[in-house]
């Protein structure tokens, strides 16, 4: 119907200046289509990024209790989970003076279940290797935040 009709294109008609240049024209506004989402892809990761939460320290209840043979035992109440070997209880005593001990530590740091984590219902029994006067300030702390403090009654 159309001269130089090639394919559906009109070369000489106002469209193409000859038919072997008809599909240049859509190859073309692809390319750039897909170009303009790559750079838009990019935008939106690069602004989006800005919004994720930032990272907080784990906010986690406790009980304390301790026995007449200077264990002391924490109880996880409620919360969030904090991994194991991040785990450290300081035993501060009245005479200004620390102990520490790490969650390597087996012989002294027990964990009930014994599990990589201290989440809800676990319990840390932490055995000191003396007798608690009573005023101690026992810490569970990791090494970002301190994550409970308290005291042994007198």
């Amino acid at each position: 119907m159309y001269p130089n009709n090639v394919a559906g294109c009109r070369a000489g008609w106002g469209y193409c200046k000859t038919s072997r240049d008809c599909g240049v024209s859509e190859v073309v506004g692809e390319m750039l289509m897909i170009g303009l989402v790559i750079i838009l892809i990019g935008v939106f990761a690069a602004a989006l990024g800005n919004f994720l939460p930032t990272a907080r320290d784990p906010s986690v209840s406790v009980l304390l209790s301790n026995d007449t043979s200077g264990n002391i035992t924490l109880w996880h109440k409620g919360g969030d989970w904090v991994k194991r070997e991040d785990l450290t209880v300081v035993v501060s005593y009245t005479n200004d003076t620390l102990q520490k001990i790490s969650s390597s530590d087996s012989t002294r740091f027990i964990m009930v279940p014994n599990k990589t984590v201290f989440d809800l219902g676990s319990n840390i029994t932490v055995k000191t290797g003396g007798l608690l006067t009573g005023n101690e300030t026992i810490s569970l702390v990791t090494p970002h935040a301190r994550i409970f403090t308290g005291r042994i009654p007198l």
